[in-house]
């Protein structure tokens, strides 16, 4: 009878194991699914904030004076997220809209600003920045740069070397954490 016991105990006890080892597991691969589902959705925010200053820019010779300030004056990016009054993207990670790797204001006569995704580990950084758009041509996309803690490469249509779209081989390169990625677009 004893034995009867402790083979039933141990019966279930390896079931047990194995429901919370396969419990276990399922919770990570939800977790990783949703983590690269907010990369893909943060990547994807570009179209729409592109879309959104062209709208705002239509009419207007150049993107003089555009900037994050700018669009949260003007009521352009209001459905978006924000973070301590930053524009964040869906990795909670600073956004900055204008010229250059700060986000500076575009200067008079400027046909081009840059979107800038900041602070992005090494994975996030190679993800965002292999993203690959459907009719980049609309989006009036000029370049992208990665800028990694210990180098940066700028990544044009047409280029010999470094030409769009970004490979991942390519980002893994210049990709750290810490990582920025910068859209320039027309």
């Amino acid at each position: 009878m004893f034995k009867n016991i402790c083979t039933s105990f141990n019966t279930k006890t390896k079931i047990a194991t194995a429901a919370a080892g396969i419990l276990l597991a399922a919770a990570v691969c939800v977790w990783l699914g949703l983590k690269s589902n907010k990369t893909d959705r943060s990547a994807a925010e570009i179209i729409n904030i592109v879309a959104n200053i062209h709208q705002l820019y239509a009419n207007k010779a150049n993107y003089w004076m555009l900037d994050n300030n700018s669009l949260q004056s003007n009521d352009i990016l209001t459905n978006y997220q924000y973070k301590n009054n930053q524009l964040v993207n869906a990795l909670g990670k600073p956004i900055l809209i204008g010229k250059g790797e700060d986000g500076d204001v575009v200067m008079p006569g400027e046909k081009s600003f840059d979107v800038v995704y900041t602070d992005l580990s090494a994975k996030e950084c190679i993800d965002i920045a292999t993203y690959q758009y459907k009719q980049q041509e609309i989006l009036g996309l000029l370049q992208i740069t990665i800028i990694g803690k210990e180098q940066s490469r700028i990544f044009e249509w047409g280029a010999e070397t470094y030409k769009l779209p970004v490979t991942r081989p390519e980002a893994e390169r210049f990709c750290s954490d810490g990582s920025k990625v910068i859209w320039t677009f027309e």
